[in-house]
């Protein structure tokens, strides 16, 4: 659990995001919930433009393609259909930082296509 633990943190720095302890939380799977972590550092009108113009598959798609990072959507888990599955167990503790920076950077691609499209 600790090595688990160790790739949840690694994980988080990666993005970055701060969470709040939840004792429930096993750290063997996470998901990242992609419109929480739009909406709380880009904004609410951020998130709606991607809800009605892209996909949400299309967040897993970019990180295979991009990145060379294959995660699965959430939606398929019972979690937010804009959010990815990660495992802590699989990986290799330096992948976990990739992940992170992954994931930022698809976000700022959304980002600048949203700004693009705003100043037009």
């Amino acid at each position: 659990m600790d090595i688990c633990k160790r790739r949840v943190d690694t994980l988080l720095e990666g993005l970055p995001l701060d969470l709040q302890p939840n004792p429930n939380f096993a750290a063997y799977y996470g998901t990242i919930d992609f419109e929480f972590w739009l909406r709380r550092y880009v904004g609410e009108d951020m998130v709606t433009w991607l809800k009605a113009n892209v996909h949400p598959l299309d967040l897993v798609y970019r990180l295979a393609e991009g990145h060379s990072i294959v995660l699965l959507n959430g939606g398929g888990f019972d979690a937010p259909n804009w959010s990815v599955r990660v495992s802590f167990a699989n990986l290799g503790d330096d992948v976990y930082d990739d992940i992170g920076r992954a994931v930022r950077a698809v976000a700022r691609g959304y980002v600048d296509r949203f700004k693009a499209l705003q100043e037009k």
